[in-house]
């Protein structure tokens, strides 16, 4: 049986990995190539940091904030470029240095590699002499798996005081529920969710059985972090309503916000130190993949859209706060 698991998820790899070339190539996406492609020496077998430069500052050494952007993907498929879209309109929307990282997936790769991989290159990015950045203004952003490995790494005692914000887009945040449990979180059982129960198998294939992990580890479930302070001062947690992490983001974003009082938007609510937007009507990963119908389609783009700028002067406020600290 877990021959059969481990054939089909190379499948599913291989299928959605030559998608994304094609669809991120220079023929078919020219407006949103990156400027550099780069290998680290701490993680010279996985794909290249594929890093972007804001336009305004194409050619000029003025230090600029820097943003580390891990993809999503299960742990399992995707590589940097599939972050290509995001990081273009980030770099040139924020004026920062966007660096999409790479990280072993499993199954070949169990935790903790893929959490020891982020850790490690954004390490490496911080200290590349070659990029103009301000170290005072480094950030970190992930979707999904990605999401949940940023905000891992933001509490890791190397990174902690080198990054300023994160920014985690619809993660999941506690390995303890199951697929069952997180299901129950949704407010409409009868829209579709993007995971489901395959995310009971994802954490088979992600987790070494053998280790026995808890699954209150930080560097797996983020949400028990031991006080504010082991995490950076701004923090931006996003969820997806038709998602079954959904809940559980905004049960994080509630625990960083602690006893300090919530000002509501019509996206969700702000706090000291941490900001939650909910995306309405949206399942997991909605960016990514068109709707069905027109109606569908149009509120998607909107809401992608929508969400992308929300990032951006979110990234603008906090590099702006850093002069103030």
């Amino acid at each position: 049986m877990w021959a059969l698991s481990y054939v089909q998820f190379a499948c599913i790899r291989a299928i959605a990995h030559t998608s994304l070339y094609i669809r991120t190539s220079p023929w078919l996406a020219p407006a949103t190539q990156p400027d550099h492609i780069k290998n680290y020496p701490c993680r010279s077998s996985l794909y290249g940091c594929r890093i972007f430069i804001p336009k305004d500052s194409q050619g000029k050494q003025t230090p600029l904030p820097l943003l580390i952007r891990a993809h999503g993907g299960g742990f399992i498929v995707n590589y940097p470029a599939a972050d290509d879209v995001l990081a273009r309109h980030l770099a040139d929307h924020a004026n920062c240095i966007v660096v999409n990282i790479d990280y072993g997936k499993s199954p070949q790769n169990k935790f903790p590699t893929a959490y020891e991989d982020v850790v490690a290159q954004t390490l490496a990015v911080i200290d590349d002499p070659e990029l103009p950045i301000d170290k005072s203004k480094v950030v970190l952003c992930g979707s999904s798996a990605g999401g949940n490995l940023t905000l891992g790494a933001a509490q890791d005692s190397r990174l902690l005081s080198k990054v300023v914000g994160v920014v985690s887009i619809y993660p999941a945040v506690d390995f303890g529920p199951d697929s069952d449990a997180k299901m129950a979180t949704r407010p409409d059982p009868e829209v579709p969710d993007f995971i489901g129960k395959s995310w009971d198998d994802v954490m088979k294939l992600y987790l070494d059985e053998a280790q026995k992990e808890s699954m209150q580890d930080v560097r797996l479930s983020p949400t028990y972090f031991g006080t504010r302070e082991s995490l950076p001062q701004e923090i931006l947690l996003i969820g997806a309503e038709h998602d079954m992490f959904c809940r559980e983001v905004e049960v994080m974003a509630e625990k960083l916000a602690g006893g300090r009082a919530k000002n509501p938007n019509k996206q969700g609510w702000s706090a000291p130190g941490v900001q939650y937007y909910k995306i309405f009507g949206q399942p997991h990963a909605f960016e990514g993949f068109p709707a069905k119908s027109p109606e569908a389609e149009k509120a998607r783009i909107a809401a992608k859209e929508a969400m992308f700028d929300t990032i951006s002067e979110w990234l603008k406020t906090t590099f702006s706060k850093v002069d103030s600290y």
